[in-house]
């Protein structure tokens, strides 16, 4: 049977057709839980609704990352709240959308309750002098002096096998690393590794050093002309609460899609060494509030730290 051409047209018409995204956006993540979302989001076919297009790329280091930002090959990416501070500063057109309450722990090989100010032996900072973990740590500590030792390593992967051979008693490690760390240490105990555990979760400290503010140490930034655009923003903002939602609710598919990017997380994911795969964000006037008191704390010790001045508002565009 034959349909005439004026009879598809009509059909063809009356059939309401799925509206394209308005926006498309390259962001970039490091392999971290809060880098699924964006993964998740990258998808075809996501949960939730979306008003930009995703293309995601990983990044696996700082140079990797700021060549990306530099090149103009990234729209948006997660980065420290301070990085995010001193591109602004050093005249990068960047604005904030989204805080996160990131994990970030100290590993130790002694167990029982343990505080900042409690810790003795040598604390093992990725990284050296001056650089973020150290100064995070210092802040925290709030003015109160530190019974610990401190040592700086070549990295995060160095700290951790200091630590597992003894060299050292403590580390400061963010996630996936602190979880490796523990794993690393469960599967070496037969061949002599020091048993390692997490004492001290940053957030929990910062907190009570700091009682009413939260640890906004992360951030999902934009950066060039999407930095100005401020519905893509908010529409980012709006799908990507939702996408953290989903992959807690779904840990099935969101190790699918860890598998494909992040090998070595979704490992871990794997093993449970992450536990619950939840994603803190901040948004609205606290996020902010929570940011500007954060950076004081580090601008206090390092201004160069976050680019040699405080940020006015502007540089977030966090949604209530």
């Amino acid at each position: 049977m034959r349909i005439p051409i004026l009879t598809l047209m009509v059909l063809f018409m009356a059939c309401p057709l799925r509206a394209e995204p308005d926006h498309f956006l390259r962001i970039s993540g490091p392999p971290i839980a809060e880098s699924i979302p964006l993964i998740a989001m990258a998808q075809t076919n996501p949960a939730w609704a979306q008003d930009c297009k995703v293309q995601f790329t990983p990044w696996h280091s700082p140079d990797m990352l700021r060549a990306m930002v530099a090149g103009e090959q990234v729209d948006a990416a997660i980065v420290t709240t301070a990085t995010a501070c001193t591109l602004r500063n050093k005249g990068v057109n960047c604005r904030i959308a989204v805080l996160h309450t990131s994990p970030l722990w100290i590993v130790s090989s002694e167990t029982g309750p343990q505080t900042l100010n409690s810790l003795q032996g040598t604390l093992l900072f990725p990284f050296g002098p001056g650089e973020m973990p150290e100064l995070l740590y210092k802040a925290a500590l709030n003015k109160h002096p530190s019974k610990a030792a401190t040592r700086h390593t070549g990295g995060a992967l160095e700290a951790v096998n200091l630590l597992l051979a003894g060299q050292g008693n403590h580390a400061l490690l963010s996630e996936p690393m602190a979880s490796m760390a523990i794993l690393r240490s469960q599967t070496m105990q037969a061949r002599g590794a020091v048993p390692l555990t997490k004492s001290i979760d940053m957030r929990n400290a910062w907190q009570q050093a700091f009682p009413g503010h939260q640890l906004t140490s992360s951030c999902v930034a934009f950066f060039g002309s999407k930095a100005d655009d401020r519905q893509l923003i908010h529409s980012f903002s709006a799908a990507y609460a939702p996408a953290c939602q989903w992959i807690h609710d779904n840990p099935d598919k969101a190790l699918k899609l860890a598998r494909k990017t992040f090998p070595m997380l979704a490992k871990q994911m794997e093993q449970g060494v992450l536990g619950d795969l939840e994603v803190h964000i901040l948004q609205g006037e606290k996020a902010r509030s929570d940011a500007l008191f954060y950076l004081a704390r580090i601008n206090d010790i390092s201004p160069d730290a976050i680019g040699g001045a405080m940020p006015d508002d502007d540089l977030f565009e966090v949604s209530p």
